[in-house]
């Protein structure tokens, strides 16, 4: 609490002193008191009931759902009442949900299947009692994101090999009871960043303002983004930079799933189709990666094309080509060039799937 107060007099600082001459544009909140709020009869916007308090939810059994502020409290009261119930100490939820993220996002799939949804419509754990035993940790551990993810990523399940085992298979085909670690294709983000890391080209800037690979057309109140194709070090930042829009998606990204960003997409799809071979063989932004992973490899392997062959497959796949991987693609490089060769390790299986 003491970290936010802090974070909230450093902001207003800066608002301030943007209010006192600077002429940078900024988008930020003016803060209201939203006034009495009254149940709207049949959600009507004219025919209005009783007054309402503000609250939370009785049907979660935490302490304190009923704030004990005034109809008219203004709206910082009312966010600090809200933010106090929903981290109160009694509160199952808040642990239960996190955990279950965190999990989600190490293992493919939550222990719950249904990350926005814990009522009656959601998925039912397939493990519970380790649901409840996280989320307890997660408590005792002072809700510190860092003891959770060492705790997952160190147990023995999360170390388990992707080998397949026809037994286990005839049982649970779907995997539900983790008798393997899942393999997972990585997020189109993913992919992109490590095409540039690979590369040498990647921009490790933290911070700032992200980068924008879109035109912006204003029209009548209504902005249109366009994709464009844009070199230089400031586009090659990580992905979690990248301006995203409702419109402009990018190829790359697009093909290997990433969401709308229109909507809210609690749980991403995977597909496979045949435009994400074409985007990763054939998209600008491919063919530059792999111009200059060529580059880095003959810079670092020399003229000798093992040695080219090898480096690139240990930094692209993270281990040696086998004797038959060796031949095929001296030969794939003896007729069409190394770029080519990298471009073709950018768009096997092992490049884009975690086993």
């Amino acid at each position: 609490r003491n970290d936010l107060q802090q974070k909230l007099l450093q902001a207003q600082s800066r608002i301030q002193i943007l209010q006192d001459g600077s002429k940078q544009r900024i988008y930020t909140v003016n803060a209201r008191n939203p006034g009495e709020m009254k149940v709207h009869i049949r959600g009507s916007v004219t025919d209005f009931g009783d007054v309402v308090s503000p609250g939370g939810m009785h049907a979660v059994a935490v302490d304190g759902a009923d704030f004990g502020i005034a109809a008219n409290a203004p709206d910082a009261q009312r966010r600090k009442k809200l933010a106090d119930w929903v981290a109160h100490p009694k509160n199952p939820l808040l642990a239960r949900v996190m955990v279950n993220r965190v999990w989600h996002y190490h293992f493919g799939r939550g222990i719950v299947p249904t990350p926005s949804d814990f009522g009656f419509n959601g998925g039912q754990p397939s493990h519970p009692e380790l649901l409840d035993w996280l989320a307890r940790e997660f408590q005792r551990d002072g809700f510190r994101l860092k003891s959770l993810h060492r705790k997952i990523v160190l147990s023995a399940t999360y170390q388990q090999a992707s080998t397949m085992n026809d037994k286990a298979f005839a049982k649970d085909a779907g995997n539900r009871l983790l008798w393997r670690y899942a393999p997972q294709r990585v997020e189109g983000e993913v992919a992109r960043d490590a095409m540039l890391r690979i590369a040498g080209k990647l921009n490790l800037q933290r911070g700032g303002p992200g980068f924008e690979d879109v035109t912006v057309t204003p029209n009548n109140g209504t902005n249109y983004y366009e994709p464009v194709d844009r070199e230089g070090e400031q586009f090659h930042r990580r992905t979690i930079y990248r301006f995203s829009p409702r419109g402009g998606r990018s190829a790359v990204l697009d093909t290997l799933d990433c969401p709308d960003p229109s909507g809210a997409a609690p749980r991403r799809g995977v597909t496979t189709t045949p435009l994400q071979a074409l985007s990763l063989l054939d998209n600008r932004f491919v063919l530059r990666m792999a111009e200059a992973f060529a580059q880095r490899v003959q810079n670092e392997a020399g003229d000798g094309r093992i040695e080219q062959i090898d480096l690139a497959w240990r930094l692209a796949l993270a281990r040696p080509p086998d004797a038959e991987e060796l031949q095929l693609a001296g030969e794939l490089v003896k007729q069409h060039g190394l770029p080519a060769l990298c471009r073709a390790l950018f768009n096997t299986n092992e490049f884009v799937v975690i086993e």
